[in-house]
Order: structure tokens, then sequence, then C-alpha cells
């Protein structure tokens, strides 16, 4: 595995950990975005539950979204501040292994959560 895709990891895992999504819903998710097939170690009928699992998850997080802005729980710049924090992370995480060390990526995931922390006005 290279560094590049140890970074990847990190930051990856720090989000799973924090979402509503197991790893292995993650999982399925990415490999439906990719067009894949049901992976080997999951029956079809499995698999296609798990999706309907994750696609109403997803529906689920986004109507909660708005009703947290429609609350004014979240500000008006919560949605552009993540989609900044999203592009920052996307930029990082492109970089050659020997461009970025890991006590960098451990302050950029203590950024984000700081930075999340502070969108919660509750």
């Amino acid at each position: 595995m290279e560094n590049g895709d140890l970074n990847y990891t990190v930051f990856l895992n720090h989000f799973i950990i924090n979402s509503i999504f197991t790893k292995k819903q993650i999982s399925i998710i990415y490999n439906k975005m990719l067009k894949g097939k049901p992976t080997q170690n999951m029956t079809s009928g499995a698999y296609y539950r798990q999706l309907g699992q994750c696609r109403n998850k997803i529906r689920k997080a986004v109507y909660t979204l708005l009703l947290l802005r429609l609350l004014n729980v979240i500000g008006t710049e919560t949605f552009s501040t993540l989609d900044q924090l999203n592009n920052q992370s996307n930029v990082i995480l492109k970089k050659q292994s020997d461009e970025i060390d890991v006590a960098s990526l451990d302050n950029v995931i203590v950024l984000i959560d700081n930075v999340i922390r502070k969108l919660v006005l509750i």
C-alpha cells in the first residue's frame, strides 16, 4: 500500500467513524458509484437490501441537513463551508506520499473536526 493510499485510508476511516454509515455500507455505496457488481462474499439479495438501506439513509441525511438549516441549527454558511472542506480534502489526498506527513494529516483532521463542531449552533 502506498502512503498516498494510507493517507486516503486515514481520512476515509475518520469520516466513516463519524458518519451514520458502516464500513460495509460505504463499501457498497462506493461500489455502486463505480457501477460495480455485488461482492462475491455477499448474496445478491443481501447486497440489494443493504443498497436500499443505504439509499434510505442518504435521503434521510439530506432531509436532516435541510431540516437543521430550516431550524437554524446550522448556519447559512454551512453548505459552502462543507464544500470548501471537501475540496481542500481532495487536494490533500491527491498529493504524493512525500509531500504530506502523518502529523500534517492529523492537524487537518483536527481542523476539520473543529470546523464541523463550530457549524453546529446548539
